[in-house]
């Protein structure tokens, strides 16, 4: 069995390549499920359990995973018979909590008595070769016949910055920016509403040329990099610039080795394909030193109008439609990139019936998609509008007290079949999932969760 336990879909992905390489050896037969879903007597009849999983907020289970959690890692079943391993994501800035959840079920098992494998395969970020290898490996030897390179996401493609606008001047919030790209090759204008938008910042192109220069070195050169080939030129766009005294005196291949890549930035698609091209809502990033963001500050000052914004589409499967019945959708601040795709995949299937509950400071300057909104209004998309402004005047309120407030229509919504889609920062988040919780109940929330009609993107 191979078992996954996703956030943002990256764990599915792997789970389901995996299996299908060992399936394809013939004395493999895999079953693929849904860690959530799964009993004591489940992992107990696998004989062998793969598990993919990664780690969400301070190192707790994803979402689809958090019914597991509550009633299976409770107890500790007796799994003697079982021989299990574990591959956790994770990213390491949250070094504290660095794949906890991961780490939290290769020990629970471990205690059932199950029989570690080998040593759990933690993964930092989407591009960590060295432990998807040490997974592919261990892959073979239970009778795959897979590589690093079959299991990895694809390489970035490039796009073009198309238009960039401020949204929100005059904002007591920070800047939101509306950014639309367009892709090199229309094939990439492929994507479903929930989907999420992998940016790789990168250095100005000025910079990187002026580097090259200075230490004579040929852009051209072709590497393999981050489990890909690339030219020199664009490794080192995507990386920190080194000072002289790093390059001084070392090989190229070590220099490339030593690079530090930029980490990818995602960012929620706020558009359908069939338009040409994909926008984004980006929230411009200060630091207390004032420096920007690193996704952020490229987006919204680095990059230039008609300059190459290279990304990578990941498909987010626990954020897609989960039925074309009633839809409650909920937000705050940029999260409403997420829900507009959504409402624009309702309004070009005429479906109606949808609820938005949004909150933001302003009302003069951040109601974003302000014109989009009317226009679901007028066309029966939305049956019903809530806003709340922070900085409205009177005392503060937020979306989380909106859903509370509504807390009785909200059950009458989901008693007669409404999905929730929730999108926008995790503090945001849990106090609606407290609402939630509140109002339907743990359970409820949980079976809603198991069905697929609670989904979250939250960052």
């Amino acid at each position: 069995m191979v078992a996954f336990a996703s956030q943002t879909g990256a764990a599915e992905r792997i789970a389901w390549l995996s299996a299908n390489a060992l399936s394809g050896a013939a004395k493999n037969l895999v079953r693929v499920a849904a860690l959530g879903g799964l009993t004591a007597q489940d992992l107990s009849d696998a004989g062998i359990l793969l598990v993919v999983t990664s780690t969400y907020g301070a190192g707790e289970a994803p979402d689809s995973a958090r019914a597991f959690v509550r009633k299976q890692m409770a107890q500790v079943p007796m799994l003697k018979g079982v021989s299990y391993a574990v591959l956790s994501l994770g990213d390491r800035k949250y070094d504290a909590t660095f794949c906890g959840f991961g780490c939290g079920l290769d020990r629970w098992l471990a205690s059932a008595k199950a029989r570690r494998m080998f040593d759990i395969v933690c993964v930092d970020g989407d591009d960590d070769t060295d432990a998807m290898t040490k997974w592919s490996e261990q892959l073979n030897k239970l009778g795959a016949n897979t590589n690093v390179e079959q299991l990895m996401p694809g390489a970035p493609q490039d796009w073009l910055l198309a238009e960039r606008r401020l949204l929100n001047p005059g904002s007591p919030g920070g800047e939101a920016w509306h950014i639309a790209l367009t892709p090199k090759d229309p094939a990439q204008l492929n994507w479903t509403a929930g989907d999420i938008a992998e940016i790789w910042p990168r250095n100005r192109q000025a910079d990187v040329e002026e580097f090259l220069d200075r230490h004579k070195l040929d852009g051209g050169l072709s590497f393999r990099w981050a489990g890909h080939w690339m030219f020199l030129r664009d490794i080192i766009a995507h990386c920190r610039l080194p000072q002289d005294y790093e390059v001084e005196g070392i090989s190229l291949d070590w220099l490339v080795e030593r690079l530090e890549p930029f980490a990818l930035r995602e960012y929620s698609i706020a558009s359908l394909p069939g338009t040409g091209r994909m926008e984004l809502l980006v929230r411009k990033a200060v630091k207390d030193d004032g420096s920007l963001g690193l996704g952020s500050g490229w987006l919204t000052q680095g990059s230039t109008i008609g300059g190459v914004v290279s990304l990578r589409l990941r498909p987010n499967p626990n954020f897609h439609a989960p039925a074309d019945g009633p839809q409650i959708l909920i937000g705050a601040g940029t999260g409403m990139a997420g829900l507009r795709a959504h409402l624009l995949y309702r309004a070009q299937k005429q479906l109606g019936d949808a609820w938005l509950l949004f909150g933001e400071r302003s009302p003069a300057t951040d109601l974003y998609y302000a014109d989009d909104i009317k226009a679901w209004t007028a066309d029966g998309t939305l049956a019903r509008t809530d806003l709340v402004f922070s900085r409205q005047g009177g005392p503060r309120k937020y979306v989380h007290q909106l859903v509370t407030d509504e807390g009785a229509r909200i059950k009458s919504w989901v008693e007669r079949g409404a999905s929730i889609l929730v999108c926008g920062g995790l503090k945001m988040a849990a106090g609606v999932e407290e609402a939630l919780v509140a109002i339907l109940g743990e359970d409820k929330l949980d079976q809603l969760t198991q069905d697929g009609l609670y989904r979250r993107d939250v960052y």
